[in-house]
């Protein structure tokens, strides 16, 4: 209680030192364009990390996330078909998603081995987003540029009421899963483990990885496809030494909006006046970790 009493105090010095007798022009740039920037970019990030940490968990793979597991390029191409259709984009990303997740759960019930799942999430990652390019092709109102910074993930420009409704959205994510973080843990030490702490573990996983879908997908249908957040972030927060899901989940969505955050900075800057998708950003970052991630993988099953 103390904490939150002492962060809640940080955060209304801050509020109050931005936004108190803001000129209009102060008024427009702060918080009609960069706060609600700010705002989207932190809740996709702590999504994405949060997401990452459960998926790792789930799967028992420190290699799986909702980016290269397919997850988010289902979502993008749901969104896509739904845009060029008139339906609901979210509905449609939704839709994609969850495809996305069957598909994986029926393939990795006759796979029985992580790498081959993960092998096999890459590449249905990779046919789905070669189609979401295709469809921006053949689709008349759709540009190049619309399909670069769709599939390579970026923040658009929203209202500051909407941006809010996302914040919320994540913020109920991270509520939705931190009261079932012990069975995270269990999950995470194997089935057998997990069945005799009480946890019924093919109905808890399916569970889990169809809930963190959900959310992944109505964020991807808003932000594109953004790689390496959700796989580089929880095993950061796990080399800092927090090893439990209660301490990985909340620290995993902080750093996790953090790092995008910066990333959206150094996307909208670094070749002013032009703007980057934030996903090359962190694919930049997030690269070299991946491979180190995968070299330590590799020798630990070795």
């Amino acid at each position: 209680m103390q904490k939150i009493i002492l962060l809640l105090i940080v955060i209304s010095s801050f509020a109050f030192s931005l936004f108190w007798n803001l000129s209009a022009f102060d008024k427009t740039i702060l918080i009609d364009i960069r706060l609600p920037e700010l705002l989207l970019a932190f809740s996709v990030g702590g999504l994405l990390g949060m997401g990452g940490g459960i998926f790792q968990g789930v799967f028992r793979n420190p290699l799986a996330d909702p980016y290269i597991l397919g997850v988010s390029a289902g979502g993008a191409l749901g969104a896509t078909i739904s845009a060029w259709q008139g339906i609901n984009i979210e509905f449609g990303a939704l839709l994609g998603g969850l495809l996305t997740v069957f598909l994986i759960s029926i393939v990795s019930f006759f796979l029985m081995d992580n790498l081959k799942i993960l092998l096999f999430g890459v590449g249905i990652n990779a046919f789905l987003s070669a189609f979401i390019l295709f469809l921006f092709a053949v689709i008349p109102f759709y540009s190049v540029q619309d399909a670069f910074f769709f599939t390579l993930g970026y923040i658009p420009s929203i209202e500051i009421e909407t941006a809010l409704r996302y914040l919320l959205l994540s913020l109920l994510a991270l509520l939705v899963f931190l009261p079932v973080a012990f069975r995270l843990d269990a999950l995470s030490l194997g089935d057998e483990l997990s069945f005799f702490s009480g946890i019924s573990p093919n109905k808890e996983k399916f569970f889990y990885i169809i809930v963190i879908s959900c959310f992944v997908s109505l964020f991807v249908a808003k932000a594109g496809i953004i790689g390496f957040v959700g796989i580089v972030v929880p095993h950061a927060v796990r080399f800092l030494g927090f090893r439990l899901y209660k301490e990985v989940l909340p620290l995993s969505f902080i750093l996790g909006g953090s790092i995008l955050v910066f990333s959206q900075g150094l996307a909208k800057n670094i070749f002013s006046p032009v703007v980057l998708p934030v996903g090359v950003i962190t694919s930049i970052i997030g690269v070299p970790a991946f491979l180190y991630i995968v070299w330590r993988y590799s020798v630990v099953r070795s």
